[in-house]
């Protein structure tokens, strides 16, 4: 079978910053080796004294492997929370000395996720890098998805698949999810309908299907699911989603109530986390706001009515200053996921889509609330405001709003255990239905 390569367009020509780049990849993580990379490391670092200290003292063996060879050992982070391996200068030890042969998967592919659908090789971007970010955010026009060459790869012949759908003709759930995954991306693509028209379409799309596509399901009909994908996308579907959404009131939202309560749980049981941080600076203006207004008299903790207050002001000067940038930055973070991630590994593309939705929730929220885009936003709202400092202030926000994803997809995103907590949560909440949709994305 010939295999045809695709990727966004902004992805084709990534490549690594290395010691140029604001952060490192190489840190807080447990870096995973497969048994054959993890030999060909053991016999080049064995084969030099200092490094085999190096290999002796910090790779181990997994003694409790979850997917056989696959991460068959593991590279111990050292006393500051980095890979030992990595060098002062940015660069990885290893990967000067022996190329990118003995490195591990992990190592040598991050952050590209490449997976097999059909005859199609995919690769696609973690957004748990900055870069990826970047170049995702400030891409220019509508996403595309472009063809490219293995050759491009660190390792042309020998790379991972994430994830791989299976060959069965009876796995209808397979044999449909490039034709519905289509039609999400397409439907989320369309920039000249509002965003939040847009997620409530893909919601209500996911939510009509999932009656009778999900996983194990039979062979559904054909012309009922082909009806469902393009009814949905129609202009007058969409203009309808648009008028219901214009008469929603926000009130006290429960998608707030729902986002407030899992950052509050990062802030305190995570704070040396990025977005523990990042949250506690959030919750810390908050209240300093409440505070100033009632005249040295707030409560060290927020309520949930004077939160929603705040924040509802928060987001209409956000938006007066910031709404098509915010907009598109919330798109792209979208499109990425729903390529990346593939629902087909969830029971069905509701409970992916409503999970989705609640993630974008926490995003907005902040981006809306961070302290230093709301002082950008009164920066570009103010009436002398000039060309050229507006050009400034729109770089500025891309560069907070990039610092924003990508340590939300390393500490939230990519954070499989805390994401099945959430799950739990929302779930044993009754909130993973089609009637909460609506407060996950108007929060």
């Amino acid at each position: 079978m010939s295999l045809s390569y695709k990727t966004p367009h902004y992805f084709r020509d990534f490549q690594c910053l290395a010691d140029k780049c604001e952060d490192t990849c190489c840190q807080h993580w447990e870096i995973k080796l497969d048994k054959k990379h993890y030999l060909l490391l053991k016999q080049k670092m064995m084969a030099d004294a200092e490094n085999a200290k190096l290999f002796e003292r910090y790779i181990q063996i997994n003694e409790q492997p979850v997917s056989g060879d696959h991460d068959f050992a593991f590279i111990l982070m050292d006393e500051t929370g980095h890979c030992p391996m990595l060098g002062k200068d940015g660069f990885c030890n290893v990967h000067r000395l022996y190329g990118v042969q003995p490195l591990g998967n992990t190592c040598a592919f991050f952050p590209r996720v490449i997976s097999r659908n059909g005859d199609e090789i995919e690769m696609s971007g973690a957004l748990s890098c900055p870069e990826v970010v970047r170049r995702c955010l400030s891409a220019e026009g509508e996403m595309k998805y472009v063809s490219f060459s293995p050759s491009i790869l660190p390792r042309q012949r020998d790379y991972p698949l994430q994830r791989e759908l299976p060959n069965n003709p009876k796995d209808y759930y397979a044999r449909y999810f490039k034709q519905v995954r289509g039609a999400m991306l397409k439907l989320c693509g369309e920039e000249s309908v509002e965003l939040d028209t847009r997620l409530y379409a893909l919601a209500t799309l996911a939510h009509r299907i999932s009656q009778y596509y999900h996983k194990d399901c039979g062979a559904p009909d054909e012309q009922q699911l082909a009806n469902n994908l393009a009814e949905i996308a129609e202009n007058s579907s969409l203009n309808k989603i648009g008028e219901y959404l214009l008469r929603y009131e926000r009130g006290e939202s429960v998608g707030l109530v729902v986002v407030h309560s899992i950052l509050k749980i990062k802030q305190v049981r995570f704070p040396g986390e990025p977005i523990g941080k990042l949250v506690n600076r959030i919750f810390a203006d908050y209240i300093e706001t409440f505070d100033r207004e009632a005249g040295g008299d707030a409560q060290a903790d927020i309520g949930i009515t004077a939160l929603q207050k705040e924040f509802d002001r928060r987001r209409h000067r956000c938006e007066a200053a910031f709404a098509p940038e915010v907009e598109r930055y919330l798109t792209r973070y979208l499109q990425n996921c729903l390529f990346r991630e593939w629902f087909y590994t969830m029971p069905d593309s509701f409970t992916y889509v409503q999970m989705l939705l609640l993630r974008l929730a926490m995003l907005r929220f902040l981006i809306v609330s961070h302290p230093q885009i709301q002082k950008l936003a009164e920066r570009r709202l103010a009436a002398d405001n000039t060309a050229k400092a507006s050009e400034e202030i729109l770089a500025d926000l891309e560069k907070e709003v990039v610092s924003i994803i990508y340590n939300f997809a390393r500490n939230i995103d990519q954070n499989m255990a805390f994401l099945q907590v959430i799950y739990n949560a929302v779930s044993e909440q009754q909130m993973m239905n089609h009637d909460y949709s609506l407060a996950f994305i108007k929060i």
